[in-house]
């Protein structure tokens, strides 16, 4: 699958990705697919689909998003036999201390899993769910430079 997957992207951006173009390799065919902006490719196969780029929803997370965050390009979205999820990052200017004490205040208790601050920069991670359960979301907040990324993760297993 992972094959076909780099395949798929590949000519897809050889062909300047054209909206809709189907590829068949000895693995077995795939069609990719762009939306009207060239900013989103779908993928499908016999496996499932997956969708790249700034069309996935951050709501679909079921997540808080921080307020005044904006959506970084890429995010991916699937559904196939292995589950379905999506992530999507986000950033902002505000400072890591503010954006961890907003999701500290807007996640469920005993969600938060790490809180690590360092000279050279800051991570926390809130969990919903445990590895073991069909679904899980989680949060994870880090230190870029001059701004705070935001990792939003939902995962659904068969």
């Amino acid at each position: 699958m992972r094959r076909i997957l780099i395949l798929c992207l590949a000519a897809c951006l050889a062909a300047g990705c054209a909206h809709k173009q189907t590829i068949t390799t000895s693995q077995g065919g795939a069609t990719v697919t762009t939306n009207q902006g060239n900013n989103t490719v779908t993928v499908t196969t016999k496996e499932g689909s997956t969708t790249y780029g700034t069309a996935v929803d951050p709501a679909k997370t079921g997540l808080p998003i921080y307020p005044g965050a904006t959506k970084n390009e890429g995010g991916i979205s699937g559904a196939g036999a292995a589950g379905s999820g999506e992530t999507v990052a986000l950033s902002t200017t505000d400072s890591f201390d503010k954006v961890y004490e907003w999701y500290k205040a807007h996640m469920p208790a005993g969600s938060e899993t790490m809180h690590m601050t360092a000279d050279s920069g800051s991570v926390a991670t809130f969990q919903i769910g445990k590895q073991t359960d069909k679904e899980q979301r989680s949060v994870m907040i880090t230190t870029d430079k001059d701004k705070t990324s935001i990792l939003l993760s939902h995962n659904v297993k068969p």
